[in-house]
């Protein structure tokens, strides 16, 4: 979800794309049913099976974006521009959502907040943002550390990262080494992964090599809700466990807790499988590459802080005990009304930025703006002709 949500400037195989516009769905799922309060209203166990099941299978949104970013970015260079094309949407996000509400009497804010808010470099309010931007910094330096790793190296890392970032933080509750899944750590470790498969793509390896196109699919679907379900069965039977004694309570704590984080060591094989799937994909689709580049805008409006206290309340997701089995359905209506609008309004925004784009007088605050970079001899950056 990041290095790339404005205009096209390469030819990418649409099955990869395709993997922007289903993740970020599931993100949008996922934020509805977790700060929807759902599964906390929730009062009919069979649908609360449905639903956590249904959280379970959306885990594995973020770390595909963060695959992809190394899967792509490990054969790109890095370019400047692509750091303001996101700042710059977070930018126009924050302040316009910020003065309609305020124009309407939605809300009312004090003088730091808005301050805070109009801010380019304020990137607290999107965490995945924040860490996307770090990630992007480090990337060519990730790249250039890896570049000269031979396979089994490679393999070796892949197995310690895999202990360090999954396995330790899950058994020790994350006393011995903090990975929460929303770190630094996970981008890295994901970004990693990404570059690992670009380099040595699974269906290239012996044991996969051997067997059909068919075959390999369903192995990898198999490996997918093998690991969903292992996660989900280890996470119920760990909270029907608490009240017992004070060890077997603090080890439930740190399996229920882990279960649902993205380092989690299931949801890393997840996404892993997920990934791998789209990769047996040959699609060729100019509907699916125009759309995935708006994916990041329906992050950066439904996942806006001023939007989300009020989205779920409006669509009424998070105000009362559900019983029914059709506020299954209801919630998934939801999730496409606001990924359809999200998506709309995205379109809008850089139709209005590439107007912007094009005028004479931005060419020349670019122009100025890279000349003055470019006269800083320690640094020497070249325009992108993308976006900004």
């Amino acid at each position: 979800m990041g290095e790339r949500y404005m205009s096209i400037t390469k030819v990418r195989n649409s099955n990869y794309e395709l993997i922007r516009i289903i993740s970020m769905f599931l993100i949008v799922l996922y934020h509805v049913i977790y700060h929807g309060q759902v599964l906390q209203n929730c009062h009919n166990e069979g649908v609360k099976i449905i639903l956590e099941l249904l959280e379970f299978f959306t885990l594995v949104h973020v770390n595909s974006f963060i695959l992809l970013s190394g899967y792509y970015q490990s054969t790109s260079r890095f370019k400047q521009s692509k750091l303001w094309s996101i700042i710059n949407a977070s930018l126009f996000y924050r302040i316009v959502i910020m003065g309609l509400l305020l124009s309407f009497g939605i809300i009312t804010l004090n003088k730091v907040t808005i301050f805070r808010e109009v801010f380019p470099i304020n990137i607290n309010e999107y965490w995945f943002i924040k860490c996307y931007i770090l990630l992007y910094c480090l990337s060519p330096f990730i790249n250039k550390g890896l570049k000269n790793l031979d396979k089994k190296s490679f393999q070796k890392l892949m197995v310690v990262m895999f202990i360090l970032f999954s396995i330790l933080p899950v058994m020790t509750g994350r006393l011995f080494f903090e990975n929460n899944g929303f770190s630094l750590y996970q981008f890295v470790y994901m970004y990693i992964i990404g570059v690992y498969l670009r380099r040595y793509p699974l269906d290239k390896s012996y044991i996969f090599k051997v067997m059909s196109k068919r075959m390999y699919q369903l192995i990898l679907v198999f490996i997918f809700f093998s690991s969903l379900t292992l996660n989900y069965v280890f996470y119920k039977y760990a909270s029907s466990l608490t009240g017992i004694n004070t060890i077997i309570d603090e080890v439930s704590s740190y399996i229920t807790n882990n279960a649902m984080l993205y380092n989690s060591p299931f949801v890393v094989i997840q996404t892993i499988a997920y990934f791998a799937f789209f990769g047996t994909l040959s699609l060729k689709s100019k509907l699916i590459n125009k759309l995935s580049v708006l994916t990041m805008g329906v992050y950066l409006i439904h996942d806006n802080n001023f939007v989300r206290a009020i989205i779920y309340d409006a669509l009424k997701i998070n105000n009362g005990p559900i019983y029914s089995y059709k506020f299954i359905i209801y919630v998934i209506i939801i999730t496409i009304v606001i990924y359809i609008c999200c998506l709309i309004v995205e379109w809008l925004r850089q139709l209005l930025f590439k107007f912007v784009y094009n005028l004479k007088i931005s060419y020349k605050i670019r122009e100025k703006y890279y000349h003055f970079i470019n006269s800083i001899h320690f640094v020497k950056i070249e325009e992108s002709k993308e976006e900004v």
